[in-house]
């Protein structure tokens, strides 16, 4: 016995237009949403730079009081990096060479190399800026060694 197809219900699937229209949806939307990720994603990276180089900021300061040693903190001078000292043999401490993320930089920092000393104490105090596409933050070293952490 043979079967008969019934004319209302057609083969399953989509029609040219219909896809098109769908692609056209979506390369719309597309075009609006990947610059605002792109925009987000430096953001981000920005902000990641800026909160690493506070929290070795604060390392720092806990070294030299725990080890009952001064510790000196150096910028590069092309601003993409940072380390740590031995105040004492000058010798850089292992694992504190950092840089920070691309599309960020460092560029202001006192002129001489911060030092913080066994009471939690910092000279010279400072404003550390760092840079990126979408702005700055500023980290700031007060005489006393508190460090604060603010978008510019």
């Amino acid at each position: 016995m043979e079967q008969r197809k019934n004319p209302e219900h057609g083969a399953a699937g989509f029609s040219l237009p219909e896809l098109l229209i769908v692609l056209a949806i979506v390369a719309i939307i597309s075009a609006f949403a990947i610059p605002g990720f792109v925009r987000v994603q430096k953001q981000w990276s920005l902000w990641g730079s800026a909160r690493m180089l506070e929290t070795s900021l604060h390392w720092g300061r806990m070294r030299a009081i725990s080890s009952n040693s001064p510790v000196i903190f150096e910028v590069d001078e092309d601003g993409y990096g940072f380390i740590w000292r031995d105040s004492i043999s000058g010798n850089t401490l292992e694992t504190t060479v950092r840089s920070v993320n691309r599309g960020s930089r460092i560029v202001s920092s006192p002129r001489t190399p911060l030092r913080f000393y066994p009471r939690g104490n910092a000279v010279p105090s400072g404003t550390y800026k760092i840079e990126g596409d979408t702005g700055s933050y500023s980290i700031i070293v007060a005489p006393g060694g508190r460090i604060r952490f603010q978008k510019n």
